[in-house]
């Protein structure tokens, strides 16, 4: 149990710390990038740096999730059953009062 706190403590804080990295770097990179001086220039650096802080950031969000999935150890859990559907198209006898 105590191995499981840790983990979760651990994998908490280097989940904000890699996105708070990853934040750093766009920003950085944002600067630079609308400081190029040509304009077709600038506007694929800008291009880039949008799909590579959208990537960055989606693959940390994915990373926190997954460890969080693989320390609480819900991933093999069995899904709830599906509630009964009383306002059902189908009209079944005895049901008419559901209409």
């Amino acid at each position: 149990m105590g191995v499981r706190i840790l983990a979760s403590v651990a994998a908490v804080l280097g989940a904000a710390a890699l996105t708070l990295a990853c934040t750093i770097a766009l920003v950085q990179g944002t600067i630079r990038a609308v400081s190029v001086g040509q304009i077709p220039l600038r506007v694929l650096a800008v291009s880039a740096d949008l799909f590579m802080g959208t990537s960055l950031l989606l693959g940390c969000m994915y990373l926190a999730t997954h460890l969080a999935v693989r320390i609480l150890g819900v991933g093999n859990a069995e899904f709830p059953a599906l509630p009964v559907d009383e306002y059902s198209s189908e009209v079944r006898s005895g049901d008419s009062a559901k209409i």
